[in-house]
């Protein structure tokens, strides 16, 4: 009781709406440790004053296996993120410069094969004129 009485809103300095609270907890524990069918019922529903169960142990064991694995991978995923961008930083960060428009188009293939279709013809042409 000396926590109701320490909590309590008329008496706490701190914030009353968490003095209200607090007190409504702190009243709520009381009743259930008052009371020994609530207490019973709070300590089977919560596992309190038993020893675990083999299978529950087990399944905590397997449980805290997973959890382990679970971090060991994390951790060599990110270290591998954490090399890949230390090696390979310089060329993530390049962007290809812009050209412009004549750039492109002297060094597309397109332009070569319209200029040797075009070569072609004037050739052709040459020869059958001359």
């Amino acid at each position: 009781m000396e926590l109701v009485s320490k909590y309590h809103p008329d008496v706490y300095k701190g914030d009353k709406i968490y003095a209200e609270r607090y007190t409504a907890v702190i009243n709520e524990a009381y009743s259930i440790l008052k009371d020994p069918e609530k207490r019973r019922d709070y300590d089977i529903r919560h596992n309190i004053n038993s020893k675990p169960t083999r299978s529950q142990l087990r399944r905590e064991d397997s449980f805290i296996r997973k959890e382990k694995q679970e971090e060991k991978r994390l951790s060599r995923k990110n270290y591998e993120q954490q090399m890949s961008m230390r090696y390979f930083k310089n060329t993530e960060r390049r962007k290809p410069k812009r050209r412009n428009l004549l750039g492109r188009i002297l060094t597309s293939k397109l332009f070569y094969c319209l200029l040797f279709v075009i070569g072609l013809e004037f050739l052709i042409v040459l020869f059958i004129y001359s």
